[in-house]
C-alpha cells in the first residue's frame, strides 16, 4: 500500500513495530496462562495407585513444601504382601527341588492365613519374593507372600498366622505340641504300645502346623502318644487309654472313648 502512496513507509514501520510488540505480548501472555496452569497442577496432590487414606498432617489451605515432609500416607490394601522368615535349612531345602525354577516351585506350594480371630482367610496366597542371603543374626532368609484382598478383611500391620503346606503329596506324622517334652537328649514323647506299656521315643520335629509339630523321625502313622497326666506316667508302667481327638488349630482336647485294653 506504501507504493500507491496510500500510507508512508514511515508509518508503515511504526506499524510492523506495533504489531511486533502485540506478538510478543501475546506470546509472555500465553507463557504465563502456562506457567499458571502448572502451578495449579502442583496444588493438587494425586496417589498414584488407589489405597486408604490415613491421618492428614497438614489442614486445607496449609502452604506446603517438598521440604514440609508428607502430607499423609496411602496404604495399598489390594493386594497385600505377608512378610515371613525360614530357616536357613528349610532354604536350602529349597533351592535343592530339582532343576525347575523358583517361580514354578512357588505355585506348587499351597499358601493360607489364619485371622487373628481364629478364622482362616479364604483367598489363597503364592510366594512373590525370596532374599538371596541368609540373616548371619538369626539364620533366617526373609520372604515374601501376596494375597489378594478384594473386600479389605486384611490391613497393612495385622498380625496373621501363615500356613504354607507342599503340594507334593508326602505323608508326614504329626504329633500335639503338648505331648512335647524334651531334656538334654533331646526332644521325646510317651507312647502306648500294644501291650499298653508305656514307652519312650525320642524324635526329631519340622515345621509347626497350628497346635501340631511335624515329626520328621522317631514316629510312626498309628501310635498312641500320651497328651495328659505325663508326669503321672513314666516307661515300662501299663496304663489304661481313654483316645482323643486333638484341634489341630487350638490344641484343645475331646475325648472320644475308651481304648481297648
Amino acid at each position: 500500500m506504501s507504493e500507491k502512496g496510500f500510507l508512508s513507509a514511515a508509518d508503515l514501520d511504526k506499524l510492523k513495530d506495533r504489531f511486533s510488540a502485540a506478538e510478543s505480548r501475546l506470546k509472555a501472555a500465553q507463557a504465563a496462562v502456562q506457567k499458571a496452569d502448572t502451578n495449579l497442577e502442583y496444588a493438587e496432590v494425586r496417589a498414584p495407585f488407589d489405597g486408604w487414606i490415613g491421618r492428614l498432617n497438614y489442614d486445607v489451605g496449609a502452604v506446603v513444601s517438598p521440604a514440609s515432609g508428607p502430607m499423609t500416607s496411602v496404604l495399598v490394601t489390594d493386594p497385600v504382601y505377608v512378610e515371613f522368615q525360614v530357616n536357613e535349612a528349610d532354604f536350602v531345602s529349597f533351592r535343592r527341588r530339582g532343576a525347575e525354577s523358583a517361580e514354578a516351585f512357588s505355585k506348587s506350594l499351597g499358601l493360607s492365613l489364619t485371622l487373628p480371630d481364629g478364622e482362616r482367610y479364604e483367598q489363597p496366597g503364592v510366594l512373590d519374593f525370596a532374599d538371596v542371603q541368609t540373616d548371619a543374626s538369626t539364620g533366617t532368609v526373609e520372604m515374601r507372600a501376596v494375597f489378594p484382598n478384594p473386600d479389605a478383611v486384611l490391613v497393612p500391620g495385622l498380625y496373621v498366622t501363615l500356613r504354607v503346606e507342599g503340594q507334593s503329596g508326602e505323608a508326614k506324622v504329626l504329633v500335639p505340641q503338648v505331648a512335647v517334652q524334651e531334656t538334654i537328649e533331646g526332644k521325646f514323647v510317651l507312647v502306648v504300645d500294644d501291650q499298653n506299656q508305656v514307652a519312650q521315643h525320642f524324635i526329631q520335629t519340622g515345621a509347626r502346623e497350628g497346635a501340631l509339630l511335624v515329626v520328621n523321625s522317631g514316629l510312626e502313622a498309628g501310635d498312641q502318644v500320651i497328651v495328659e497326666g505325663l508326669q503321672k506316667v513314666r516307661p515300662g508302667v501299663t496304663v489304661s487309654a481313654a483316645q482323643k481327638q486333638i484341634d489341630p488349630q487350638t490344641g484343645a482336647l475331646i475325648q472320644t472313648g475308651e481304648a481297648s485294653q
